[in-house]
């Protein structure tokens, strides 16, 4: 079936459920089908959608096409994993390669060093490294590390900001904050993490009433991939703090490492974490991740190594960490990657995006916000009236009605246009200004859309 390209109009008004749904039958079907076999129809609960999932076969470079050959303008790029576009060649060269010499060990291998040095040669805070199976499972590890080796037990954390879906982490993740965001986590589990806003003097305060807590981790970007930006000079205040109260301070950098810079938020910065979480474009799109720290902290690890009556000081297992097929799309794409080069392209394309997206704000007056930092865009629709989104909590910015958000998801989807999550999305240097002119095209009569249905609110 020949791709379908997205319609050529732009003030189309309101796409019902019957036509997105007339457009994607095979999607359709395999959602039905999908709801008898997958719990909950789906592998993760941010891709249920509403009337039901698109189902992608296949992509390349900043587009997807769908079941039915509907072709869509990507700003998921696999969950921000895909600095450099979707099936780049020099990744797809690297796992087929690899591919005919095995998939998988249970062995130490070769390429696990060379992607190990790759990220020591990058990021400040990478003295030693260890691969994992996820980015959760990266930050569940962190967090191990700073227990063991500090010997204390609660970890300090901040409203929104989200470190995977375990336990250790959850709480905090969704308002109310003081609350695990799931049934089925452990009293203890929850009582462990200590949340406050990322305000300096709350962190000063946590820290002072509670000698337990052994590490502080924060999104680098700020909650949810900057949708809650960070005060300016908070990590270099919350470094200070940290090395004053002799807590460990773990950088997660999931989606920020690779893509601010090639040594991440901490390279532009200069706030130098003891442990770095990472996955996502580590592993060139495909599932892994790692910690990165300090040789002293990572002691913990070492089998070869006593802690405190323990050989090694923290456990740490897991069947495909730094498997051989994850390293070799890994090691491909940050060769890309260290150049800086492919970040230089994605945030001028994100900024490009960003500068159109708020004049057509302004041309519809339309209250709210766009704003991001790198290769990122977010969108902020204000119920009240109001511009900007200067000094409102985790819980406003993350609260945008979901009849709006459902809307705008459905709505650009219909189009052609795919976000990554809620309102915003990343770009990649396979983004070109003509995508970018498309979305902005879209993305008009959209706004037009949802304003004349009452679903954003007009500027007072």
């Amino acid at each position: 079936m020949a791709p379908r390209e997205p319609e050529r109009r732009t003030n189309v008004g309101s796409l019902s459920d019957e036509e997105f749904a007339a457009a994607r039958p095979t999607s359709r079907a395999m959602f039905s089908r999908a709801c008898g076999v997958l719990a909950g129809g789906v592998s993760h609960q941010l891709r249920y959608q509403e009337p039901f999932p698109v189902y992608v076969e296949r992509a390349e470079g900043a587009r997807k096409w769908d079941v039915d050959g509907n072709v869509y303008i990507d700003y998921a790029m696999g969950s921000a994993s895909l600095l450099l576009g979707h099936a780049h060649p020099a990744v797809v060269a690297a796992i087929r390669g690899q591919a005919g010499k095995g998939t998988f060990f249970a062995n130490c291998h070769a390429l696990e060093v060379e992607w190990g040095a790759l990220v020591q040669s990058m990021f400040p805070s990478a003295e030693r490294v260890r691969f994992t199976g996820s980015g959760s499972e990266a930050t569940s590890l962190a967090v191990r590390i700073a227990r063991a080796y500090t010997g204390r037990s609660r970890i300090l954390r901040f409203e929104g900001h989200y470190h995977g879906w375990h336990d250790a982490l959850i709480t905090g993740m969704a308002a109310p904050f003081s609350a695990p965001a799931s049934h089925g986590v452990a009293e203890s589990a929850a009582a462990a993490s200590v949340v406050v806003p990322a305000d300096l003097g709350a962190v000063e305060g946590a820290l002072t009433r509670d000698p337990d807590i052994a590490a502080v981790i924060l999104e680098a970007s700020g909650a949810s991939w900057g949708t809650v930006p960070l005060p300016a000079g908070f990590l270099a205040g919350l470094r200070a703090l940290a090395d004053r109260h002799r807590v460990v301070l773990i950088l997660d950098e999931v989606i920020t490492g690779f893509r601010w810079a090639p040594g991440g938020v901490q390279a532009l910065t200069g706030v130098v974490p003891d442990l770095t979480t990472l996955a996502k474009i580590l592993t060139g799109g495909l599932p892994g991740g790692a910690v990165a720290g300090k040789a002293e902290i990572m002691r913990v690890l070492d089998p070869a190594e006593e802690w405190r009556g323990r050989r090694p000081g923290a456990a740490h297992l897991g069947t495909f960490n730094g498997n051989p097929l994850v390293a070799t799309a890994g090691i491909a794409t940050l060769e890309q990657a260290k150049t800086g080069e492919p970040q230089r392209i994605a945030d001028a394309r994100a900024a490009e995006l960003r500068a159109g997206l708020a004049r057509i704000l302004a041309r519809h007056e339309v209250a709210g916000a766009v704003y991001g930092e790198s290769s990122t865009f977010h969108l902020y629709f204000d119920a009240r009236g109001r511009d900007g989104v200067e000094g409102l909590s985790a819980a406003e910015l993350k609260g945008i009605p979901r009849p709006t958000v459902a809307r705008l998801n459905r709505a650009l989807r219909g189009r052609g246009i795919e976000l990554m999550s809620y309102t915003g999305g990343v770009t990649s240097a396979a983004h070109s200004e003509a995508d970018i002119a498309r979305t902005l095209e879209v993305f008009d009569g959209v706004i037009d859309e949802l304003a004349a249905d009452g679903l954003v609110a007009r500027r007072h």
